[in-house]
């Protein structure tokens, strides 16, 4: 513990310190503390994490000491022990600064950030981050909604919203205000006093487990043929027109334009209930391509664990990293399996409820930008709680396409195929409307439909004789008896599986 060292440290001994730094250092107690290395700082137990008896209020006078200290000799201190792969960040608050950078990030792509380092100042008017290239040299990036300047050789150069710049030491940067001296090291050595103005957050073994996953993944299909993907937009979610409108009001627009609804209480909790195929996953997809969010998609089984208590970490961290990441979407399938309606009787499933009715009312009361997509097939089974304003109160309804839905899925899934001109789409698109198909109906049956067909032409017995010729393919087309077949089978599927166990025929 280092309290006596923290309470009796003043501004003024860092100025004794530049007037005085060979004596100061020569003093029992400084001699032994600054013999600590800058390593101390690439481990996340670092000092301050250690003292976990400080009160908020002494944590508040450690952070407005480390603020007495000139912007410029702090970042300097940051500069001597930053390497590559770390990110420095220097803004008036924590949270701006992570919006700021959230729109600069394709900046930061070329380095995966193992560490991060926050200096808080309050009279800078903005963020700027700092990282190493592989060389060591420092490239400054201006995450502000506005230009900021450089000051080099007594020239000032313009660095745009979004631009990076190498610095060198004899720099300067100016923002609004503020003039920043690039220093390669501070007036005095602020390495004792560094657990007072930088905010360390280490993801040392997440980064190594991403690169190593990138890594094998290069290695295993740098030989295959890579094909473009096409990404899921709204425009190709066909027959949920209402769902679609609800997620741009309530998601889309107010991230893209942020002013036009500050005065709006937004819902941050969605449940997506309707059948099987209905396209909740499809949708939710789409909303990630169009709003350029960060996501993760989970079942509710995933977070359940026999052992209690640790189902309810795993839906706490599970948020924190939603709230380390905004915008972020977390999509939830069978959401009935961890939010059902809470009894009294099993204590263990009413705390997992509890925990994520807490996790979503900070959500929802800090307006952050974090969205939970719960969908399941069994609405009733979930408690009422979580259904109420606040938390997931808004219910997007998924219903089965009506008949002009039913044509355009139709129209989607055989776009590509070789079907025949003279396919009566209509007649077809009629009969799966009939019989309540979903969109993953529609496209079951015309990749059935096309088996049926590789039957009717032969095709697949001269697969299994080896004969097939590219002219057989040439000329085969999808025809209505294809279709037909298709269909009935699909029926015959569902009446077995609305038989009861037991039934004798």
């Amino acid at each position: 513990m280092r309290i006596p060292q923290i309470q009796s440290f003043t501004f003024n001994q860092y100025q004794n310190n530049l007037n005085n730094s060979a004596s100061a250092q020569t003093s029992s107690a400084g001699g032994r503390l600054r013999n600590v290395s800058c390593d101390t700082f690439q481990k996340r137990n670092l000092p301050i994490k250690k003292q976990t008896i400080f009160t908020g209020a002494i944590e508040k006078a450690i952070s407005t000491l480390g603020k007495q200290f000139p912007l410029d000799d702090r970042l300097a201190d940051a500069f001597s022990y930053m390497k590559y792969g770390d990110l420095v960040i220097t803004s008036n608050n924590l949270k701006t600064a992570q919006k700021s950078l959230m729109e600069s990030l394709k900046h930061l792509n070329k380095n995966v950030i193992k560490r991060a380092f926050f200096i808080e100042d309050d009279n800078l008017k903005g963020t700027l981050a700092f990282v190493k290239d592989a060389l060591g040299d420092t490239e400054i990036i201006n995450a502000n909604g506005k230009s900021v300047f450089i000051l080099t050789d007594g020239r000032e150069y313009e660095l745009p919203k979004n631009g990076t710049y190498y610095v060198i030491p004899g720099d300067a940067v100016k923002i609004e205000n503020n003039i920043i001296n690039i220093k390669d090291k501070p007036k005095t050595d602020l390495s004792l006093h560094r657990f007072a103005f930088a905010k360390p957050f280490n993801f040392e073994k997440e980064a190594e487990e991403v690169i190593l996953r990138q890594n094998r993944k290069v290695l295993t299909n740098m030989y295959a043929e890579k094909k473009p993907v096409k990404k899921t937009m709204f425009t190709d979610v066909i027959g949920q027109d209402e769902v679609i409108k609800e997620l741009k009001e309530n998601i889309l627009y107010p991230l893209r334009m942020p002013r036009a609804y500050e005065n709006l209480d937004l819902h941050h909790g969605f449940i997506l209930k309707g059948g099987p195929g209905l396209g909740k996953t499809h949708t939710a997809t789409a909303l990630i391509n169009e709003a350029g969010m960060n996501y993760r998609f989970l079942n509710g089984l995933e977070l359940e664990n026999k052992y209690v208590g640790e189902s309810e970490a795993a839906w706490r961290e599970l948020f924190d990293e939603a709230k380390a990441n905004q915008p972020y979407l977390l999509f939830i399938d069978e959401f009935d399996a961890v939010g059902r309606a809470r009894g009294g009787h099993d204590e263990y499933g009413d705390k997992v409820v509890n925990q994520i009715l807490t996790c979503m009312t900070d959500i929802d009361a800090n307006r952050l930008d974090v969205f939970v997509m719960a969908a399941t097939n069994f609405f009733d089974k979930l408690d009422s709680a979580i259904t109420r304003s606040g938390r997931f109160g808004k219910i997007l309804d998924f219903k089965h396409p009506d008949l002009n839905a039913t044509r355009k899925l139709l129209d989607n899934y055989t776009k590509g195929k070789p079907i025949s001109e003279n396919l009566s789409k209509d007649k077809i698109a009629q009969k799966m409307f009939a019989v309540k198909c979903t969109g993953a109906d529609v496209k079951r049956l015309v990749t059935d439909a096309y088996l049926k067909g590789y039957d009717r032409a032969g095709i697949t017995a001269k697969l299994e004789a080896n004969t097939l010729t590219d002219a057989d393919l040439d000329e085969f087309r999808i025809i209505d008896e294809d279709f037909e077949k298709a269909i009935k089978n699909f029926l015959d599927g569902k009446k077995k599986d609305r038989q009861a166990i037991g039934f004798n025929k």
